[in-house]
């Protein structure tokens, strides 16, 4: 990797994990410090402070044009991050060229995130996207983003070896402590989903290493020795993805496409597995994942009855999807909502959560639970927060649990 001067530090120690909520701590020197001041004057995000994790990482990112913000100014930094939405990130970030043709899709529409899928299809790089416009607007999980981090940066090829090397690199430094020596994958969280501002994150520290250019295995994918064509190495990276990590199909060759090259399907394709049973009336999505067992559709539309066509909307627009429903409680891999029972004379709902769901949404399911509006600072508090009924307590990964008094 090519040495440089980095913007705003001479050294920085990363303390923490992405999910922690911790920030970055860095020694700068007065140029470095003037350069870092000059960066951030160019344009911030205007629901980006400084108390937020990753405020550095994102400003930097901004600068660099890895990322664009919305119309309104806004980044949405707690906002989770699509597929289409990484690849852009990680296109950017890499600089990969986006110059040996483009991907025939089976949703042929055009979608603002051709160039960047066309240009890692040149690298093999895995992902669930390559083909399907739905796929690449779906949430990513944090395994497919270590596996492409990996194989593109790291010559990793497997979702095991693609998790040791970010951590080996202290791109990350894991989730879930209580797995540490025990599930590599539970400890990292392969199959959680991430926020925008934890993306930028990574990179920001890939930056500060010195992990900035596409090396190894995808410079040899990109060398196209096997002579594939375009939609031949989008397959290969496909195939690549863990097994637990796939949710699309392969793409299709066919004689004269691209030099008429054919290319043999995997001995075990990716496929959408449909739900086991019948979750047709459920007012909520539910994960494919799930077994008739795990979700009753009666009790989810309860729990479901206590929230406002607002907060379900958000639900949805965030990508949520339910994975368990019992009595009086609801839970996805982010959050859960527990009514409780008449018994219990003092708690009537509890609602925790980890720190990737977004403030908005935490706001407005308390407040349909609850009425009482949360600001910011309620919910960003690192101490337990009494406001009326609603108690909020700190979890030390970084999640919460709000109980809601009768």
């Amino acid at each position: 990797m090519k040495n440089k001067v980095k913007l705003g530090m001479c050294s920085a120690v990363l303390i923490g994990s992405l999910v922690s909520g911790t920030s970055f701590v860095a020694e700068a020197s007065t140029n470095d410090f003037n350069t870092k001041v000059a960066q951030q004057v160019v344009g911030q995000f205007k629901d980006v402070n400084k108390s937020n994790y990753a405020y550095d990482a994102i400003n930097w990112a901004k600068s660099e044009g890895i990322i664009d913000g919305y119309q309104d100014g806004t980044f949405k930094p707690s906002g989770t991050i699509t597929e289409a939405q990484f690849a852009k990130m990680l296109a950017e970030f890499l600089k990969l060229k986006d110059d040996k043709g483009d991907l025939i899709k089976a949703t042929p529409a055009a979608h603002w995130s051709d160039t960047y899928y066309d240009a890692l299809a040149t690298y093999g790089v895995p992902m669930n996207g390559y083909f399907d416009n739905g796929l690449r607007n779906k949430p990513v999980k944090r395994g497919v983003i270590a596996q492409a981090i990996g194989h593109v940066t790291g010559s990793s090829n497997t979702l095991t070896a693609s998790i040791d090397y970010m951590l080996g690199e202290g791109i990350t430094s894991g989730q879930n402590p209580q797995y540490a020596g025990k599930d590599l994958l539970k400890y990292f969280g392969s199959q959680n989903n991430l926020t925008r501002g934890q993306v930028a994150a990574f990179l920001y520290r890939m930056h500060n290493a010195d992990i900035d250019e596409a090396s190894g295995i995808s410079i040899a994918v990109r060398n196209n020795s096997e002579g594939l064509t375009l939609v031949g190495q989008a397959n290969k990276g496909m195939n690549k993805l863990d097994n637990s990590l796939r949710i699309g199909k392969l793409g299709s060759e066919k004689p004269g496409n691209g030099g008429g090259i054919t290319v043999k399907p995997p001995v075990n394709p990716p496929v959408v597995t449909p739900p086991a049973g019948d979750f047709s009336g459920a007012k909520l999505p539910v994960s494919d994942s799930a077994k008739a067992k795990d979700v009753n559709v009666n009790e989810l539309n309860k729990v479901v009855s206590h929230l406002s066509s607002g907060t379900i909307d958000q639900f949805k627009k965030n990508g949520y999807e339910i994975k368990h429903a019992s009595p009086g409680m609801i839970f996805t891999n982010d959050f859960a909502i527990t009514v409780t029972s008449s018994s219990d004379i003092n708690t009537k709902y509890i609602f925790s959560y980890d720190k990737g769901v977004p403030l908005s949404f935490i706001k407005s399911v308390v407040k349909d639970l609850s009425g009482i509006t949360l600001t910011d600072a309620d919910l960003s508090s690192k101490g337990e927060v009494i406001k009326g009924k609603v108690y909020i307590m700190y979890d030390s990964n970084g999640g919460r649990t709000i109980n809601i008094r009768r």
